[in-house]
């Protein structure tokens, strides 16, 4: 009786740990799965200026109606990685801190930010300062650092940096329209842009205290990434180096925050590469939608910290897929891919994907339609 005892309590761990290795997610292992999704009732637009803090994980969300019905779950959402609704501003537009602390929230009369008041809160919503802004507004990834891209009357557009008690630090004026950027340490702010009669691109990058590290033009689209440290920074077709120089370019390139990995598309393929030897690590036969059509975002790619994992819309070059999402695992060659169709009617076909800092998460809009992931 003893012995079956024993068998049977020997047969029941044996059991339940096996039961827990089928069940348990192995740290780092593809395997994507749905937490949550969300779809806004009534004819409503996604901004395609969402943030996802790429540490906390945190869903900070702008809605448009297109309809007078829609206007009411208008405004800003922000939601927790476990698809709980934190907060509701009925009207504005908003953006997140990377480490999810502070948040930029900003009201007016207007959908032109123009002119608006830029709240600057704690995530639970404590409002620690306000302001009059002439433009867009930007937070830095620490959330120490809020730059407005001025557009306001006077032709001549400016750059105002605040730290986090609303003091103005330091201001530039500059002949341009503006985009903006900031280095994952918030050390350095990149800012772009051109006329609206001329092809050029100005670009500069800034140390946090003002001081210009370098300037440069280009017949190119604006800023979209500067790596740590400044080592590189990317535009649409091109990556330069901590100097300015160009190092190299594509039909579209990316750096990844570490400055270690490059991201190249092309019209056939999606190509990984190391930094600043340019050598190909891995070569994937995708092809990116954004060469195909302008109806789409160009938030359609986003990598992990370390480029590890990517995750892009397109299709598949090598075989017949239905599927257009797509998380790729560089270090394993494992590629995953579903189908994600756009909640909405417009024929704008808004798709954007975003994932967090280590990859663990991924946030995906498609048109009106919220949906979030665990990678591993």
């Amino acid at each position: 009786m003893r012995k079956k005892i024993l068998m049977l309590a020997a047969f029941t761990f044996l059991g339940t740990t096996t039961l827990l290795a089928m069940g348990r997610r192995l740290e780092g292992a593809l395997n994507p799965t749905l937490l949550w999704e969300k779809e806004f009732p009534g004819s409503i637009i996604i901004d395609r200026n969402m943030k996802l803090a790429r540490i906390t994980g945190d869903v900070m969300v702008t809605v448009y109606p297109e309809t007078r019905e829609a206007e009411e779950i208008a405004g800003v959402y922000l939601f927790d990685k476990n698809g709980n609704e934190a907060h509701h501003w009925k009207k504005g537009f908003g953006t997140i801190s990377d480490n999810g602390e502070k948040i930029l929230f900003t009201s007016g009369p207007s959908g032109v930010p123009v002119h608006n008041k830029v709240h600057y809160c704690t995530r639970d919503g404590q409002e620690l300062w306000n302001g009059r802004i002439g433009g867009e507004v930007y937070i830095s990834p620490d959330g120490s650092l809020v730059v407005d891209a001025s557009r306001a009357m006077d032709p001549s557009h400016l750059i105002e940096v605040y730290d986090a008690t609303g003091k103005k630090i330091w201001s530039y004026k500059v002949a341009e329209s503006l985009r903006v950027a900031f280095s994952p340490d918030s050390n350095y702010i990149g800012v772009s842009g051109g006329s609206a009669y001329s092809p050029v691109n100005k670009i500069r990058i800034y140390h946090r205290d003002g001081s210009i590290l370098w300037a440069k033009e280009r017949s190119d689209m604006g800023i979209s990434c500067i790596s740590e440290e400044a080592t590189f920074i990317s535009t649409v077709k091109f990556i330069c180096d901590k100097a300015g120089n160009i190092i190299s370019g594509g039909d579209w390139v990316d750096v990844v925050d570490s400055g270690k990995v490059f991201v190249s598309l092309s019209t056939g393929s999606v190509v990984v590469g190391t930094l600043p030897d340019k050598s190909v690590l891995r070569d994937y036969p995708i092809r990116n939608l954004w060469f195909d059509t302008h109806k789409v975002s160009r938030s359609i790619i986003s990598a992990s910290y370390n480029g590890r994992y990517l995750a892009l819309f397109g299709e598949r070059t090598d075989v017949v897929s239905p599927n257009n999402l797509f998380v790729l695992d560089t270090e394993t060659d494992q590629i995953w891919e579903t189908k994600i169709e756009p909640a909405g009617k417009s024929e704008s076909r808004l798709m954007q994907v975003l994932l967090t800092k280590d990859g663990k998460y991924m946030l995906v809009q498609a048109e009106g339609k919220l949906y979030y992931y665990q990678i591993y």
